[in-house]
């Protein structure tokens, strides 16, 4: 129906019909400017109906969009009113470039094709349900699989979407209160920040929570609250969510990322968590056919991930392996530590030593000796932070995922 609702950014709404007319006029365009079969768009990725119009022409071309951060320089690409040539991208029927969020090193360039943004879509609509007058609220970075995929999947369910320039906890608040959401993505600290602004959480159906893992204690608070908490594991190579936790188990698996959706198979290999299946991006398959992760989990009896940390972030100090995110929990448990971040530095003695870089809440005063004997009630001696360093904030990419790797 062209009348449905489709989008509203900035305070307008545009339907189904109107994005379609902004989509044609688009892609006549876009094929003046040479774009066919096979090329690349690149395109910052703001906020707006005319972003969803450009996706949606490109795709009408058959070509391919490279979405970027608004005031970056596209990656590989010159903008798209210089470009002299279509460019080429990987597998036939692909519908995006993207880029990696880069904590563990430099971006890569992902190329997910139309089979990916499908059966992710079906597997989302399997695990999270679908009504005809869904409304998700995008206030991720739409340069990333998880913003970019609330685009996707809602223009294939016909359902609705709401997007915010960036988040902000008043702007959430207002468009939970006001614009009909039913769904919203976050990562922990933007749920953190809701929690402690004291706004109300049982408007959506959902909260999908997904970048990395969330504190208990937020997760208990908000559902305390009566907000119904659904977290996820995915990334940019499945695009987005390949496992979902409900709810309902969220207490008796907590810390789990739940079990796999339809569309993607999950194993572990000498404990690396391995993932197949259609949404995996084609051009991250190994020769044995299975996405290697780089992430670390085992996989219970009733099939339920869990995930323990990075391969590369693993703390090897005095013969011992450390997780920096088990750490980092107990140290975020702490009533007047706000953020926490643990890595391995090179030492002599314990090859590497356990450091933890740590955020106070505002106000709070607490030095190395307190924290070290708050985190020796809750791990094992060598697990507890040989040193301590008290920052302002933390790196984090613009998905809210930690840069351990500029932490180094």
């Amino acid at each position: 129906m062209p009348e449905r609702f489709a989008l509203r950014a900035g305070g307008v709404d545009t339907s189904f019909g109107e994005l379609q007319h902004e989509a044609e006029q688009a892609a006549a365009r876009l094929k003046g400017q040479g774009v066919a079969v096979g090329s690349i768009v690149p395109v910052e990725a703001r906020p707006t109906p005319e972003f969803a119009a450009i996706l949606h022409a490109a795709w009408s071309l058959g070509a391919a969009v490279e979405p970027h951060m608004p005031g970056e320089p596209p990656s590989p690409s010159q903008p798209l009113d210089a470009m002299t040539a279509p460019r080429r991208v990987g597998p036939p029927g692909t519908l995006a470039r993207l880029y990696t969020s880069g904590t563990s090193g430099a971006p890569r360039a992902v190329d997910l094709t139309r089979e990916n943004f499908l059966y992710s879509a079906i597997g989302t609509a399997f695990g999270l349900g679908v009504a005809p007058m869904d409304r998700w609220l995008c206030c991720l970075p739409l340069h990333h699989v998880a913003g970019l995929s609330i685009l996707t999947r809602s223009a294939l369910y016909g359902t609705g979407v709401v997007m915010h320039d960036g988040f902000d906890v008043d702007n959430v608040a207002a468009s939970f209160a006001e614009d009909g959401v039913t769904l919203v993505s976050l990562v922990a600290t933007q749920l953190i920040r809701l929690l402690e602004a004291d706004v109300d959480l049982r408007a959506p159906g959902a909260i999908v929570m997904g970048g990395g893992p969330v504190p208990f204690e937020a997760i208990e608070e908000a559902t305390g609250r009566g907000a119904t908490v659904i977290q996820v594991y995915g990334m940019t190579e499945t695009t987005s969510q390949v496992t979902l936790l409900e709810t309902v188990d969220a207490e008796r698996k907590a810390g789990s990322a739940g079990r796999a959706l339809l569309g993607a198979e999950v194993s572990t290999q000498d404990g690396e968590i391995l993932v197949r299946g259609p949404v995996v991006a084609p051009g991250s398959l190994a020769e044995d056919g299975w996405l290697h992760t780089g992430d670390l989990g085992t996989i219970d009896s009733e099939g339920y991930l869990w995930v323990d940390g990075r391969k590369d972030d693993l703390i090897v100090t005095g013969g011992e392996n450390v997780m920096p995110e088990r750490v980092e929990e107990v140290l975020c448990s702490h009533p007047n530590v706000a953020d926490a971040a643990v890595v391995g530095r090179p030492d002599p003695e314990w090859q590497e030593a356990v450091t933890a870089v740590v955020v106070l809440r505002p106000g709070a005063h607490e030095d190395a000796e307190s924290l070290r004997a708050h985190c020796a009630q809750e791990l094992a001696g060598y697990e507890v932070p040989k040193s301590f360093i008290f920052v302002a904030d933390l790196p984090r990419t613009a998905s809210g995922k930690l840069m351990r790797n500029v932490l180094r």
